[in-house]
């Protein structure tokens, strides 16, 4: 609920709260700060929970223009707006680590309602290496940043966003795009010439640099490029983000039976984690984890050991972070049948994600059945396809949600199969000559990652928060493909893990959310409640707080966000949001090497 403009403050009375109190809001309710102040918007009777981890105190929140301006017992005060946060939190705005909101922002959609309403003010975006695309004459589309950045402020958007030098485009700009190209490791004058596009992208304000190891074409990079190119950000202050190279056994562009071509070694869940933690040490740089899972019953406990190494990193001087969305499942065009057997002849070093290097795959039915006939092929079709059941999740946890026969969305693999009376195997093929006509056949929701380790990720002081998802715009209503995550990430953290489960507590899972992102990105004047700071607020509701979204049914609105503000506007007024767009590109603050 809001007062009339120009109402006083009437005070409700407080339950006393004992412990934990800052000691800023006891001062300025000794003096009160309120007294014959006008605002332009008053938040008065909250609990507020600054960002920093510590438990709420009672305070109210005086917003001038873009700034709070005032913070404590401000009884007296007058303002255009006053909102009643009576039994409500009031904490600073959310800020999302990793995101693919960019062209929804430049396509015209950048009130990004699905974040705005989940309690987001700031999305990172350029992330796993890329900006908008990654083709050949294209990649420098969006470059220099400071194109990037002119378009972003052209078009509006409800979010601030943190722009990062994306090393994708930045090697596609130098090698190029081709197979031939790109499928090999960059020489030293290649090298030479991405260090100089990193360092012009540093001087225009980005926030490090961002890569995706499980993409074209920073798959065929080595690790020595990864460290080198790191080594530009840090006299910045810049840090690293990165996809992992592989996140199980196998990086998802490979399997056990395709192992031939030079680029194709082998890298597991450690080494990925190891190299990562090697750019933070030999880069003298910080270094963050993006949607860190580990994929499939294999890998699921690896997160104890993942911790312990970051634990090492933290003592000897190195920070490290990762984020996550703490969901099971992911939504993906999971290929069951593997692409060799789908294509026309081989393609050296065909990936089994994507479709690079080019491949031709005229009838894929004809070809895999040509295949299945041959005893030993298929034994090995059969081997690799079993592989990558486990690697997501295995049968119980592939979830169907698309399919011709609409009849069988909604059951698992291994429930299907147990209907046919068949094994899973033979039920991939049947999916695939019977589904969609492309490599998978149908569309999964891969519940591959372990509750065990998204709880242990979820404890660390250094974890903080993504959503890894674009905006809401009419056309993926229709996507069959779109996750929970788009609608309800932070009422995940916050409802079901803070409040219901305990999993946390609630101002761990609220500094997750601000001042750990802040202190990622070095922002001085946000993640946090106090004075000076930006007035990026959320008001939230610990009794409506909730969230709908289902795998199944993921186009639901998270509930609970009662107010959210943005440099001093509303984007989320009531429960609702609005159209407006006082998102800003912000510029990177921190100057200077960050470790030791």
């Amino acid at each position: 609920m809001f007062l009339e403009p120009g109402s006083r403050v009437v005070r409700v009375p407080r339950i006393p709260f004992i412990g934990g109190v800052a000691l800023f809001a006891l001062i300025a309710s000794a003096v009160n700060l309120g007294a014959q102040t006008e605002y332009d918007v008053l938040i008065v009777n909250g609990r507020v929970l600054d960002g920093s981890g510590n438990p709420y105190f009672y305070a109210d929140v005086g917003i001038r223009g873009d700034e709070i301006v005032a913070v404590g017992d401000l009884e007296g005060a007058r303002a255009a707006r006053v909102i009643d946060a009576g039994g409500k939190y009031v904490t600073p705005g959310f800020i999302a680590l990793h995101e693919h909101v960019e062209h929804d922002i430049l396509d015209g959609y950048g009130t990004l309602p699905n974040y705005t309403t989940q309690g987001f003010t700031t999305a990172v975006i350029n992330t796993d290496g890329y900006n908008f695309n990654l083709g050949a004459g294209e990649a420098a589309t969006l470059w220099p940043l400071d194109r990037e950045r002119e378009l972003l402020e052209e078009a509006g958007s409800a979010l601030n966003l943190a722009l990062l030098v994306p090393h994708g485009n930045i090697r596609a700009m130098v090698m190029g795009a081709s197979p031939e190209e790109v499928m090999r490791y960059a020489t030293p004058e290649e090298l030479d010439e991405m260090r100089a596009l990193v360092r012009e992208g540093m001087e225009a304000g980005a926030f490090g640099l961002s890569t995706g190891l499980e993409y074209n074409p920073m798959r065929y990079s080595s690790e020595d490029e990864v460290v080198e190119l790191a080594k530009v950000v840090a006299p910045y202050g810049g840090h690293f983000q990165a996809h992992m190279r592989s996140q199980g056994r196998y990086p998802k562009w490979q399997l056990p039976s395709h192992m031939d071509h030079p680029t194709q070694r082998h890298v597991s869940w450690t080494d990925a984690i190891m190299e990562i933690l090697r750019v933070g040490r030999e880069a003298n740089v910080p270094v963050m984890v993006d949607h860190i899972h580990p994929k499939g019953p294999r890998e699921w406990g690896m997160s104890e050991v993942t911790t312990q190494l970051f634990d090492r990193m933290w003592a000897d001087g190195y920070p490290a972070y990762m984020n996550m969305h703490s969901y099971e499942g992911y939504s993906a065009y999971v290929t069951l049948i593997p692409r060799w057997a789908l294509i026309e002849g081989q393609v050296p070093g065909q990936s089994m994600a994507d479709d690079f290097p080019p491949v031709e795959y005229g009838d894929m039915r004809a070809n895999l059945q040509a295949r299945l006939a041959d005893p030993e092929i298929r034994a090995v079709i059969q081997s690799d396809s079993e592989y990558e059941m486990i690697r997501q999740g295995g049968a119980e946890n592939l979830l169907i949600t698309d399919f011709p026969d609409e009849s069988i969305v909604g059951k698992t693999l291994a429930e299907l199969a147990e209907e046919r009376g068949e094994e899973p195997f033979d039920t991939a093929v049947w999916l695939q000559m019977n589904g969609f006509d492309r490599p998978g056949g149908v569309l999964w929701m891969a519940k591959a990652v372990g509750t065990m380790d998204i709880v242990e990720f979820m404890r660390q002081d250094y974890t903080g928060v993504t959503l890894d998802r674009a905006g809401d715009r009419p056309e993926i209503r229709s996507n069959p493909a779109i996750h929970p995550g788009y609608f309800g990430t932070s009422g995940r953290l916050i409802k079901e893990h803070a409040i219901d489960r305990g999993t946390v507590t609630l101002p761990h899972a609220i500094r997750a959310l601000t001042g750990l992102g802040a202190q990622v990105l070095g922002l001085s004047d946000r993640g946090r409640i106090g004075v000076g700071m930006k007035a990026d607020v959320v008001v939230f509701d610990p009794e409506t707080i909730r969230t709908d979204a289902t795998y199944l049914d993921p186009f639901v609105y998270q509930e609970g966000m009662t107010h959210v503000m943005v440099n001093g506007e509303f984007v989320v007024d009531e429960g609702t949001p609005t159209e407006a767009l006082p998102g800003r590109v912000l510029r990177r603050q921190r100057e200077g090497a960050t470790t030791t």
